[in-house]
Formats: C-alpha cells, sequence, structure tokens
C-alpha cells in the first residue's frame, strides 16, 4: 500500500513537471513570435440579471480584441485560435 502511494505521487509531479514544461513552452514560442500579434473582431452580447431573477440579453458593439498565436493564455491575451472559434462572446453572468 505505501509503494502504491509512493508511485503515485511520483506519477502527480511526474504529470505536473510535464504541464509546466509544455506551458513554458508554449511561453517560449508565444515570445519568439512577437507576443500579440492578431487583432480580430468579436461581437459581444451581455446578459443582465433583472429584479425576478430572470436573465435579460442585449447585442453590444463589435470590439476588436487582441490575440496571440500560441496554444494557452499569455501576456493578458487570449489565444488567437479560441477567439476565431468563438467570435461572438458573453459578458456578465
Amino acid at each position: 500500500m505505501h509503494k502504491i502511494l509512493r508511485i503515485a505521487g511520483r506519477i502527480c509531479l511526474g504529470l505536473l513537471a510535464l504541464a509546466a514544461l509544455f506551458y513554458a513552452g508554449d511561453d517560449l514560442w508565444a515570445r519568439f513570435r512577437g507576443k500579440p500579434v492578431e487583432h480580430i473582431k468579436v461581437g459581444l452580447y451581455y446578459a443582465v440579471e433583472n429584479r425576478w431573477n430572470e436573465i435579460e440579453y442585449s447585442v453590444g458593439k463589435p470590439v476588436i480584441q487582441t490575440c496571440v498565436d500560441a496554444l494557452l493564455p499569455h501576456f493578458g491575451h487570449q489565444p488567437c485560435w479560441y477567439l476565431k472559434k468563438h467570435p461572438i462572446q458573453q459578458v456578465g453572468p
């Protein structure tokens, strides 16, 4: 039993180290590519809860968002592949 816990702990540490290496590599790739690289037009709609606990929706003006050419978010920007896949985003609950 003690040996199984030790092996499980090593596997968890290995997976954590692998995830950290993956993120570090993605960050280096994003820095090498020049940080934010694209601007994508994103439509917004707002969701607001009214006094009857119902959600009301209203359409907002499209905005231009800066994205980064990477697999994960970096520099406070979302990845470009995500914004291209989700061109309309909800603001609010």
